[in-house]
């Protein structure tokens, strides 16, 4: 597979403008910055434009990205919650005031530069010569031009020349590098008191009905139901739209016979041969005397003077299969080239074949075994034809069917009932739902947007076709409304109360953990301290920063490299809550640095150049925010204009 050019020449730079935002990003070429938009663009720095299409590409990648990195299931609100536009938008004027200072340094790349890389690459060559039609062709495949192709690889040399010159500032010196190591390798003898909270909950009282209206008195913002309403909708989509679909006998029947022929098609065959390569220059004489080569095997194969095995490993030219006596293996359906694929399906089992030219020689194939994928009758697989039928009918009418209810509720826009009957569909009613949640179509943010939009919300009319996905739409209409309404505290009481109960049962943990820390800041010890408040003692064990799978949780040893050395003769302690619920009180009784002569010369590179990248990384921030703070930013749309470098 082709590597992307200008993947292969960004460095951590690169990484450190995607680091300095909560959300990872890819650099954009700087053509996509610098070329004119057609509309109003969404920001400007210095006067130079962001477009709309390259922000929305941007936050559509960005998207997609997430989606593919959690596994494809991802819900509107995480995507929501992460705020992309926001998120895309601050990163795309991070890279564009970098690309302002970068040419106004007078960093350049020569067009000689650029053209040296393109020409080196592997990929773009035939036979060890650059082939230009590779090039454009992969240029092509990304979507883009070779003006702009180029012009982003010019920004992403000029982008490694301002690494190259920010890592080359930072300088390691060897008293730095014993200190981290020092630090690195630190290991601590730590212990802990585990207070569990299920000892405390019986000795909490319930809150009383005064705390609890208190409680409601000082938090009255945070009970307030967001305006709401409901909606009636007509849905487009495989499941409303297979009622209008009527599958014929004979279209099943069809269905089966193309289930057939695809699964006598699948046949895996198990295949040996032996090949007589030919150069791509060769001429007629050397096409033939191959040939002749492959006839004289087969021929002494057939007559049993040599097995195919041990004339495949004597004289074929595949040096992944030769040794094995010429075994492929199985091969599946659309495995092999053409020519190859044609004669194998064309021989019985242990037939060895005529010699048949590829473009990489002359082959002798033999099938040796065979597998046909089972065939279930009719019966097995009715419903699941009648399915695949009924799905792709809907395909065909989905589009006649979207255009009649878009025209329909255009024509009608005080009602959908008009379009529920003249497309034979249900008008359904949705859940109740705010800007920021809802169920079943609801889920969708465009259903949202529309159903509190103007049109739909103050002028009681229906939305547009909104497009969900694949063969799937829906047109919406405000049903009930309710604006944002104070909770009375009856209906909050009982939440309210939990809360209070929970806020108690944290500050008695927190009690208990500071009398066990003063017991111990004392002089008593901790095993002692613990159990008189009936707590557990975890007894110490010495561990690094990074130990994983420690009787001590993460999070309690990270409290404890956090505590500065005791005085001596005392016990460092912190008290803490725990993910789980419980509270603890990490203890450390110990410290032993690390030892900068223990490790290898190899090692300390290696850390060295770690350390340099992060002070690089650092310095980059600096830099960033300082050239934030000197440009012209403007922004066009709604959105955070905080900077975040």
């Amino acid at each position: 597979m082709l590597m992307d050019l200008r993947e292969r020449i960004q460095g951590w730079i690169a990484y450190v403008i995607i680091g300095l935002i909560s959300v990872p990003f890819v650099l954009w070429g700087v053509g996509e910055y610098f070329s004119g938009a057609k509309n109003k663009p969404v920001a400007e720095v210095d006067g130079l434009p962001i477009s709309q299409q390259a922000f929305e590409q941007a936050v559509s990648q960005q998207r997609q990205a997430i989606i593919q990195k959690l596994g494809g299931s991802v819900s509107a609100e995480l995507l929501q919650s992460l705020n992309l536009d926001q998120q895309v938008l601050d990163q795309m004027i991070n890279e564009r005031v970098l690309n302002v200072f970068v040419h106004k340094a007078g960093f350049r790349a020569p067009d000689v530069v650029v053209a040296d890389l393109i020409r080196s690459e592997p990929a773009f060559k035939t036979n060890g010569v650059f082939d230009v039609k590779k090039y454009e062709a992969f240029v092509a495949a990304r979507g883009a031009t070779v003006a702009d192709f180029e012009a982003g690889l010019k920004q992403d040399i000029v982008m490694q020349t301002l690494e190259n010159a920010i890592s080359e500032s930072t300088i390691v010196t060897a008293p730095e590098l014993d200190q981290i190591v020092r630090l690195r390798d630190q290991t601590r003898e730590i212990g802990m008191v585990r207070i569990d909270r299920a000892r405390v909950v019986d000795s909490v009282a319930a809150p009383t009905d005064v705390a609890i209206e208190a409680y409601y008195g000082a938090h009255k913002t945070e009970f307030i139901r967001p305006e709401r309403v409901k909606l009636r909708y007509i849905e487009l989509s495989p499941q409303t739209l297979a009622p209008l679909v009527k599958v014929t006998a004979a279209q099943v029947e069809q269905a089966y016979a193309d289930y057939v022929k695809k699964q006598n098609a699948q046949v895996v065959r198990t295949v040996r041969h032996i090949l007589i390569s030919v150069p791509k220059n060769a001429d007629g004489a050397a096409i033939e005397a191959a040939k002749n080569k492959a006839l004289a095997a087969r021929a002494a194969i057939v007559s049993g003077k040599i097995s195919f095995g041990d004339e495949a490993r004597a004289i074929s030219d595949d040096p992944g299969s030769k040794n094995q006596g010429g075994d492929l293996g199985e091969v599946a359906p659309g495995q092999m080239v053409k020519p190859f694929e044609e004669a194998m399906d064309g021989i019985k089992v242990g037939v060895i074949s005529e010699p048949v030219r590829t473009e990489f020689g002359w082959h002798l194939i033999e099938v040796t075994k065979e597998s046909h994928p089972d065939i279930k009758p009719l019966v097995d697989v009715h419903d699941k034809l009648v399915a695949e039928v009924q799905d792709r009918q809907v395909e065909k009418i989905y589009y006649d069917e979207g255009e009649k209810l878009s025209d329909q509720s255009y024509e009608h826009p005080d009602s959908l009932i008009p379009s529920a009957e003249a497309l034979g569909l249900k008008v359904q009613t949705s859940d109740w739902l705010n800007r920021d949640s809802g169920t079943g179509i609801a889920a969708s943010e465009k259903v949202r947007q529309a159903a509190f939009s103007k049109e739909v919300l103050e002028q009681k009319l229906n939305s547009n076709l909104i497009e969900l996905g694949a063969n799937h739409a829906v047109v919406i209409r405000v049903d009930q409304h309710e604006p944002a309404t104070q909770l009375p505290l009856a209906d909050v009481k009982n939440q309210i109360a939990r809360t209070l109960k929970q806020q108690a049962i944290d500050q008695a943990l927190a009690d208990a953990a500071k009398q066990i820390g003063k017991a111990i800041d004392s002089g008593k010890e901790p095993q002692v301290a613990a159990t008189a408040v009936g707590a557990t003692w975890v007894v110490p064990v010495w561990l690094k920063r990074t130990a994983r799978d420690a009787p001590i949780p993460a999070e309690a040893i990270q409290a404890a490299f956090a505590l500065p050395p005791a005085p001596e003769g005392q016990l460092a302690s912190k008290a803490l809550a725990l993910s789980d619920g419980n509270e603890a009180l990490v203890v450390v009784q110990a410290i032993k640095d690390g030892d900068p002569t223990a490790i290898s010369e190899q090692d300390k590179k290696a850390l060295s150049a770690e350390i340099q990248q992060a002070q690089a990384q650092q310095t980059l921030g600096v830099l960033l925010k300082a050239l934030r703070d000197e440009a012209k930013i403007t922004i066009h749309q709604k959105a955070e204009k905080t900077a975040t470098p």
